[in-house]
């Protein structure tokens, strides 16, 4: 709320040249989130997946690949721009155009988020609600505290996978395959 008691609402247009979205910040239903800065492991592991994302996709042309602080202006939900880590888009659902200026505008296929010691369950839950609604079908959520990744998919119940499995991309990534523990190169035990 401003100094008068009237609700502050951004609309994602308006969101675009906020000074808020010029750093780690979303938009949720009008309303700003400013993100505290991820730490180092968190970008390890972020760049980590976007890296083997990236490869896979790119060798099959299967779609793009968005690397961390991408917003995507999440459709259904009214001025709600949500920023994963990562993300993947199927070819098929991108614009036939290609990506323009402003906000991605579907939800991601596949959304990665990077567990932060500063994001609280509920914050997280929110967030994962948003990406469900709007039409992601597989969510991978990285702890690094535990190093295991809950994969979260629209046709199976959640699943838990440790450094000693495999991540897969079921049926949003068929063929993609990824040795949990490679998810953590780089960071100290």
């Amino acid at each position: 709320m401003n100094a008068a008691g009237i609700r502050d609402y951004v609309t994602s247009e308006e969101f675009l040249v906020h000074p808020a979205a010029a750093g780690a910040s979303e938009l949720v239903r009008g309303e700003i989130r400013v993100l505290t800065p991820a730490g180092g492991a968190h970008g390890v592991i972020a760049g980590n997946i976007f890296a083997a994302l990236h490869a896979f996709v790119e060798a099959r042309r299967l779609g793009r690949c968005f690397a961390d602080n991408t917003g995507f202006l999440l459709p259904g939900l009214g001025d709600t721009v949500r920023s994963p880590d990562a993300a993947f888009v199927r070819a098929g659902r991108l614009p036939p155009q290609g990506i323009g200026p402003g906000w991605v505008p579907v939800a991601p296929d596949l959304a990665v988020e990077v567990l932060s010691p500063t994001e609280t369950e509920a914050e997280l839950e929110d967030k994962l609600r948003d990406y469900r609604a709007a039409g992601t079908t597989l969510i991978w959520v990285v702890d690094p505290a535990t190093r295991e990744v809950s994969v979260q998919s629209a046709a199976s119940p959640e699943r838990w996978r440790s450094e000693v499995d495999t991540l897969d991309g079921g049926d949003v990534l068929p063929g993609f395959a990824i040795p949990v523990a490679r998810l953590f190169e780089g960071l100290a035990k």
